[in-house]
């Protein structure tokens, strides 16, 4: 695991948070990595190439990369607290505030471009 992370983590182009370095791993478990016929994960220790999962049961490498794919379904939904295995926090007020509603066909009529007025025009038309 620690090998997987750190390839995975110092193959950025930057520095990364938390979050993005877990999407990364994700990501990397989810294209097969682990896979017989994928790429593999070569020991650095070892003279001769050498995968490092080769004690690994195919069972295992495919029920992982599942797992990592499911995960990453969940990231991208918002839902990383069944992925840490945690109670959903409660939304914030702030992030409630910047979702904005999609508008709807029957929402919009006639004169649909005068929606903003300046100041000076409400003042003028008063």
């Amino acid at each position: 695991m620690e090998l997987l992370v750190e390839k995975v983590i110092s193959s950025a182009t930057g520095p990364l948070s938390p979050g993005e370095a877990m999407r990364r791993v994700l990501e990397c478990i989810s294209t097969g990595i682990l896979l017989p016929d994928g790429p593999g994960l070569m020991d650095p220790c070892e003279k001769e190439p050498t995968d490092a999962l080769e004690s690994m049961e195919l069972q295992a490498r495919e029920d992982i990369t599942a797992g990592a794919q499911h995960a990453l379904r969940l990231l991208a939904f918002r839902q990383i607290h069944k992925v840490l295995g945690m109670e959903s926090l409660p939304a914030s007020k702030a992030s409630a505030r910047n979702r904005k509603r999609r508008r709807d066909v029957s929402e919009t009529g006639e004169g649909e471009g005068e929606g903003k007025k300046d100041k000076k025009e409400e003042a003028a038309s008063a």
